[in-house]
């Protein structure tokens, strides 16, 4: 009598070959290795960010308490490039930056580069003494205008180095002119881009605001330009009274200071 054998079916589960690939920076940060990735194919990689220490950038200890952001956009061979999309200062470092009896001027700003990339712009400036509403305006108003002349001759790689390189500092300088300042810098700086990673620019983003507006009925097209009118109007009045509240609470406190010394 045979006995039957049963044979097992061993069944083998195909995997692709992963490789290693090296994550290269822009040519104006020499193009050095900011990363490595292991994946099977690198165009599944591309669009994704990575945040690099500006100080491994750079080699200056000084720069630890900057990131920059780049975007992976192509590969070749074993390499994926990049490209810069933002700077950011660690919340821990602006946090140090604040001391008692001064004043902190936060600021947020849309610009159009000379390439017309749409870049949004935050700000810090801390003043070495508690200052009134008007001088906090002035201060508002003439970064504004500097930032402006900077973004009208450069794009945002160009302002990027002018912000990493310390020459933006110089231009910034002009600000003491108004008020003593203990610090003057670029909390935020990002490049504005679309999901499928095409940038920003004015046209875009008029276009993308028409895309995205609802279509208005014959009969509330009227009740629509009204709501459209009195939005900036609500808008503005919040923000006054936003500043309002902070000229009172820092009046508030030199206040204080001055009757707990007396």
């Amino acid at each position: 009598m045979t006995k039957a054998t049963d044979k097992k079916q061993v069944s083998r589960v195909k995997t692709k070959k992963k490789s290693w690939f090296r994550v290269i920076a822009p040519p104006f940060f020499g193009q050095l290795q900011i990363g490595e990735t292991y994946v099977e194919n690198p165009e599944t990689i591309l669009g994704r960010k990575i945040d690099v220490n500006l100080k491994e950038l750079t080699n200056n200890i000084k720069d630890q308490s900057a990131y920059v952001s780049f975007r992976m956009i192509s590969a070749e061979g074993a390499q994926v490039h990049t490209e810069p999309m933002g700077f950011y200062l660690t919340p821990s470092h602006v946090k140090r930056l604040v001391r008692k009896s001064t004043s902190r001027l936060d600021d947020y700003f849309v610009f159009s580069t000379k390439a017309g990339e749409r870049v949004i712009i935050k700000t810090i400036m801390v003043t070495r003494s508690k200052i009134q509403r008007s001088v906090r305006t002035a201060l508002s108003s003439t970064l504004r205008s500097l930032l402006q002349e900077e973004f009208q001759k450069t794009d945002f790689n160009g302002f990027l180095s002018l912000l990493i390189g310390g020459r933006l500092r110089k231009t910034l300088f002009a600000l003491n002119k108004i008020s003593p300042l203990r610090e003057a810098a670029v909390r935020v700086a990002s490049l504005q881009v679309k999901k499928d990673g095409q940038r920003i620019t004015a046209e875009t983003s008029s276009a993308l605001a028409a895309e995205e507006m609802p279509a208005a009925d014959e009969n509330t097209e009227d009740q629509a330009e009204d709501a459209f009118v009195e939005e900036p109007e609500e808008a503005a009045e919040e923000e006054a009274a936003e500043v309002e509240a902070i000229v009172e609470s820092a009046d508030g406190e030199q206040s204080n200071d001055e009757e707990g010394t007396a």
